[in-house]
């Protein structure tokens, strides 16, 4: 049975490149996408076997980390990554705190993001190199 994988960003030319690192990840995976919080809520009522999210943390409907807490929230079974231009610490430590499974950067590379999925998907929690070491300071 094959993977599905709802990709949440406002943005086509982004969500165009996830997709493309979902199906380096996940040759056979299912992908969904969608352009705001209320068709992503959509999109997992409709496919309530998805396996994982990759959500832009600055899209219609959501302000800030809404859209991950009310994600998390509705649907706690669900592994969401955090997919952000933001590369700031605090962002992405919140991001595991709200109960993100990983964080990748927008500047990060198709090997990068195709590497997280593939980690998320194995149940692992995904952050940059040498992030992880910084946020346990």
């Amino acid at each position: 049975m094959s993977q599905t994988i709802i990709v949440a960003d406002d943005h086509p030319l982004f969500r165009a490149a996830l997709k493309q690192a979902v199906s380096q990840a996940v040759p056979d995976a299912e992908t969904v996408e969608v352009d705001s919080i209320k068709a992503l809520q959509a999109a997992v009522e409709s496919h309530p076997d998805a396996d994982l999210i990759l959500l832009d943390l600055n899209m219609p409907g959501a302000h800030g980390f809404s859209g991950l807490v009310f994600m998390r929230g509705q649907y706690p079974g669900l592994p969401v990554v955090v997919v952000s231009g933001s590369e700031d610490l605090q962002v992405m430590r919140r991001s595991i705190d709200y109960g993100a499974s990983g964080f990748i950067p927008k500047s990060a590379p198709l090997p990068t993001i195709t590497e997280a999925i593939q980690a998320v998907l194995e149940g692992d929690v995904w952050l940059p190199d040498g992030v992880a070491l910084r946020l346990e300071r």
